[in-house]
């Protein structure tokens, strides 16, 4: 259990029910969450630096402030996260099997993310960087972008050319029809 502290450092952190709880403010410094809940727990402005977080669950955590510098997240289910709402100078996460669901990552900087081997569904990029992210065969059902500098190839996607940067971007031949719909065209 973690106790009432500014800052935790080299911790392992096992099996943590943390649904709905409060981790305020609280510092973790070089630290992993193993298999722990985190669901609807109230992350304001928490600190989580070079972090690992394997197996959890962070859907609906509430983020608002939240520094992730240097975290990975590892097999870990992330459902209606408002990412954009987390402090972003130092945002730098990185994302590794992972199920993300109705998030949001707009007006963050997310030059060279790698989304491969992750489930997108029903994300929102709006005003993001994404300059050589990479979402290689990432299925991207339902996922919005406007405004973005975007990526490499992916799969599934469906956003308008007109409202995005897309010069240099890789598409397949195939999944390059999506960009037509931004245009009203079907292709038959």
């Amino acid at each position: 259990m973690i106790k009432r502290s500014s800052s935790l450092e080299n911790q392992v952190i096992q099996s943590e029910n943390f649904l709905k709880k409060t981790l305020e403010n609280q510092i973790f410094n070089s630290c992993s969450f193993n298999s722990c809940d985190f669901s609807e727990s109230l992350l304001r402005n928490a600190h989580f630096c070079t972090c690992t977080f394997t197996n959890c669950n962070l859907s609906l955590a509430k983020l608002d402030g939240c520094r992730f510098q240097d975290v990975r997240f590892v097999d870990c289910k992330i459902v209606g996260a408002e990412f954009f709402k987390c402090e972003k100078t130092f945002f730098s996460p990185k994302f590794e099997n992972c199920l993300l669901h109705y998030c949001n990552f707009s007006d963050l900087n997310m030059k060279k993310i790698s989304f491969v081997g992750n489930k997108l569904k029903e994300c929102h990029f709006t005003n993001t960087n994404l300059i050589s992210a990479d979402f290689g065969e990432v299925d991207l059902y339902g996922t919005a972008f406007h405004n973005c500098d975007l990526f490499t190839s992916s799969v599934r996607y469906d956003f308008d050319p007109q409202t995005n940067k897309i010069r240099k971007a890789k598409f397949s031949l195939y999944e390059a029809v999506g960009l037509l719909r931004g245009f009203g065209i079907t292709i038959v």
